[in-house]
């Protein structure tokens, strides 16, 4: 696997409860690019992980399914060879 997408915009604790996955993910695909989706307000906490290439970031404030549909579009350029999906919600 070349692109890995992990997708997790709940609450701060579910994002951080993510994190062994990356690291899983890394050790089984070492060469990989692993990159994380999470909402606005929590990028920071892997911002410079060393695991991860990439941190995309959803704002949900305003706009909601407006900037879910530029999502969808960045995804889809990006051609991921898996994706991960940590939500419980199909948004």
């Amino acid at each position: 696997m070349k692109r890995i997408l992990i997708i997790q915009t709940a609450s701060l604790g579910d994002v951080i409860l993510a994190s062994p996955l990356i690291e899983c993910l890394s050790a089984e695909y070492p060469n990989a690019k692993i990159d994380f989706l999470m909402k606005y307000g929590y990028e920071g906490i892997f911002r410079r992980h060393p695991k991860l290439h990439h941190v995309i970031v959803w704002d949900k404030s305003e706009k909601k399914y407006q900037r879910l549909l530029e999502l969808i579009k960045i995804i889809r350029e990006k051609k991921y060879d898996a994706v991960i999906n940590l939500q419980r919600f199909a948004s």
